[in-house]
């Protein structure tokens, strides 16, 4: 039975790899699609919240006992991580979109080592030095730094600033919460704000039937269902294995821009790729010899 459950496991955290890379794929083909930035972030959250709340509703356990830390928390995850995304992803490809989810992990290590006072190791130095190299390749336009493309990549990275904040901040409370609990509450707050804005801009706020699929797919399922494999297969095989696991989710965002986006994969991207995945190679390394 124990083989059984590692294997579910290693399945489950897999295919949770799988939806987070397939996430900025799809919202990419929700604005090719026409729908305004702002407007597919709103229903995206939207999507992913509800989809997580028959689950929050057997957690329960929704606690304001942090009430600054929660408000720190809100406003770093659902409003300037989203909105800093989906307005760069919108000007950038989906493919460079995918490979800056590696700057997250760089981001929240270097927080917890300002803020939680965590060790920051030589490798984990040269691992961020890989990752941010990487994602300056990826964003450099000719002689120029002021590209679309390149402001575009510099938005989403500021926005994986704030989801890194996020985790961080995310780590203080669910010491009172369930993690579920915390990502719903986060998904509807961020589907509120982004929806606000996307009126105050005035953006429409109602989508064509067509692209709906995508809507589901990337909340109900690249959030919600990849949120709850990720834990269930923390529980088969450790946090430390399915983390490493997850790293692989850049992998499968590739993947799926070059099929279902048909985007190219140029030498610059294959170039950028390359560093960010030494980076990312070094963060895991540190991982598993904690």
């Amino acid at each position: 039975m124990e083989q059984k459950h590692k294997f579910i496991g290693y399945i489950l955290a897999l295919c949770s790899a799988a939806l987070v890379g397939l996430f900025t794929v799809l919202n990419k083909w929700i604005m090719v699609e026409d729908v305004p930035a702002l407007t597919a972030g709103a229903w995206t959250y939207f999507a992913a919240g509800v989809a997580l709340l028959p689950w929050v509703a057997k957690k329960r356990g929704l606690k304001f006992k942090k009430p600054i830390v929660t408000i720190g928390w809100l406003l770093a995850g659902s409003v300037v991580g989203p909105i800093l995304y989906f307005l760069g992803l919108k000007l950038t490809s989906g493919v460079e979109g995918v490979l800056l989810i590696n700057t997250e992990a760089m981001f929240t290590a270097f927080l917890a080592f300002l803020f939680f006072k965590e060790r920051l190791t030589v490798k984990t130095l040269w691992a961020s030095i890989l990752i941010i190299a990487g994602a300056v390749w990826l964003s450099w336009s000719g002689n120029s730094l002021l590209s679309k493309n390149a402001f575009g990549n510099l938005l989403i990275a500021l926005g994986y600033v704030g989801w890194a904040t996020e985790n961080n901040l995310g780590r203080v409370l669910g010491e009172d919460i369930p993690a579920v609990t915390l990502v719903c509450l986060k998904a509807l707050v961020a589907a509120v704000v982004l929806a606000m804005l996307a009126l105050a801009f005035g953006e429409p706020i109602t989508i064509s039937w067509h692209v709906v699929p995508g809507i589901i797919a990337s909340g109900a399922f690249s959030l919600g269902l990849s949120l709850a494999m990720f834990y269930i297969a923390m529980r088969f095989i450790g946090a430390g294995r399915t983390g490493l696991i997850s790293s692989t989710s850049t992998l499968w965002g590739v993947i799926g821009a070059i099929l279902l986006l048909g985007e190219p994969l140029t030498a610059k991207i294959i170039g950028g790729g390359l560093l960010m995945l030494l980076g990312v190679a070094g963060f895991a390394w540190e991982i598993s010899h904690e």
